[in-house]
């Protein structure tokens, strides 16, 4: 793999992480304890190992955001390296 792809991956996989932190600060802003229950139930769903809102469940959460993304990228390029990648 490409030393640019490599680090495509991990610019998509800061991007996860920022969007999950920005989900977390999302909760804040929740006044219906309703959604709230929902909005931590969807975390729990998409990121194993996210428990609620203590800080080794959020530091998980957000190593698990960067690791989606990075696979992500890496699994795109794999596929796509004939469109993607510059001609030589």
């Amino acid at each position: 793999m490409r030393k640019a792809s490599l680090q495509h991956a991990a610019t998509v996989g800061v991007f996860i992480m920022v969007l999950y932190i920005l989900c977390l600060l999302w909760r804040f802003s929740m006044t219906d304890p309703a959604v709230a229950n929902f909005h931590l139930l969807a975390l729990k769903t998409a990121f194993p190992g996210f428990q609620g809102f203590d800080l080794l469940s959020m530091v998980l959460g957000a190593a698990i955001s960067f690791i989606y993304g990075f696979i992500g990228s890496v699994i795109f390029h794999a596929l796509h390296c004939n469109s993607c990648c510059e001609k030589k």
